[in-house]
């Protein structure tokens, strides 16, 4: 996974996502509630940077931002096929962008190959009894 920050310029986080569970701690302490209090449920996403420097980031993701992804998913359905073929192919798969830099570099090699004729051809021939 990659992350950016405002506060870090155009630092380009590496890291990986080590663990999601639901849990009730207290964001601000990272503690089980007092007794007597009650804290409501919250996804815990735990993320490890490893490059340029190695922290631990705990992000809490409230029900609202769950709905939120949940919505998108269901109302663009290309996501969801999206998704589902990173996950099963890594990014790498083939697509249209993969057909069009092939079809691109098939024409460059056209280019080059007329430009060739083209400059064998504008040299004038040269005569050996001259």
């Amino acid at each position: 996974m990659l992350m950016r920050s405002t506060g870090l310029g155009k630092t380009l986080l590496h890291c990986q996502a080590v663990k999601v569970e639901s849990t009730n701690i207290v964001p601000e302490t990272l503690k089980d509630p007092a007794d007597g209090h009650k804290e409501r449920k919250r996804l815990l996403m735990t993320i490890k940077t490893t490059t340029p420097v190695s922290w631990t980031v705990h992000a809490f993701v409230e029900p609202k931002d769950v709905r939120q992804l949940v919505w998108y998913f269901f109302t663009t359905p290309s996501a969801v096929w999206r998704a589902i073929r990173f996950m099963l192919f890594g990014g790498e798969s083939p697509s249209v962008k993969v057909m069009k830099k092939k079809k691109e570099e098939k024409k460059k090699i056209v280019k080059e190959k007329t430009a060739n004729k083209k400059t064998s051809q504008a040299l004038p021939a040269t005569s050996a009894g001259q």
